[in-house]
């Protein structure tokens, strides 16, 4: 009696992962700021928006300055199909295998293009083009941005939610990438939905001293003042 009631027990433990499936995931680049640490930021196709992953994956080592497409196994508890959602406490991530490797924007070329944009800076919004065309000042100023060019990544709000993204630039253009937002409920007179826009469309910047310039194309997007 002994020896089955170990053996049973040996068995259940066996089987506490043994639900598993093979799922195929793509990592950003950089990873963002969630709570005390950092997280990925995956998707599940290479045009999906990118969200935030806070649980760690075994047997990966993330390089930052690459984007990856690996295949992870997906284990949960018990021995039938899974029914947990796929980020669950519950739920154990392994690699399985490295489908690619790919570098992103070069980090020197990029502190050269854009090297009077000092990390400590915070950008606040001062003007904002809306979609009928007009432009709109800001007196109270809480959208903002603040760019780290040594990770090239930008933070900043919306003046509703935190945001984080990547950004690539050469000599002649400028673009954000991999927006990913928190998700708290907007009022009906926010301004995200444009600023947001305003990002994705901006394809060149022009800095001075204490104003930053959005464009797209000859189209100014965007307006920003400088705050140390």
């Amino acid at each position: 009696m002994r020896k089955l009631i170990l053996f049973i027990t040996f068995m259940v433990s066996l089987q506490a992962f043994s639900a598993a499936y093979l799922k195929v995931i793509y990592i950003a680049d950089h990873k963002t700021e969630c709570g005390t640490k950092k997280c990925y930021l995956i998707r599940d196709t290479p045009t999906d928006t990118f969200t935030v992953f806070d649980k760690e994956i075994e047997g990966f080592s993330y390089e930052e300055g690459f984007e990856y497409c690996i295949i992870i196994e997906v284990q949960t508890p018990g021995i039938s199909e899974p029914a947990l959602p796929f980020d669950s406490s519950q739920v154990k991530y392994v690699l399985s295998e490295i489908k690619s490797k790919t570098r992103k924007n070069n980090a020197d070329t990029l502190k050269k293009t854009i090297v009077s944009i000092p990390d400590s800076s915070k950008w606040t919004l001062y003007k904002l083009r809306m979609k009928d065309g007009s432009t709109k000042t800001f007196t109270i100023q809480k959208a903002f941005l603040q760019f780290n060019t040594g990770n090239n990544i930008v933070n900043g709000n919306t003046e509703c939610n935190a945001f984080n993204a990547g950004f690539s630039a050469d000599s002649t253009s400028f673009k954000f990438d991999n927006i990913v937002t928190t998700k708290m409920a907007c009022g009906k007179h926010s301004i995200e939905p444009v600023f947001l826009d305003m990002l994705q469309k901006t394809t060149s910047l022009k800095i001075t001293s204490k104003l930053l310039y959005l464009f797209k194309g000859k189209t100014l997007l965007g307006l920003f003042t400088r705050k140390k």
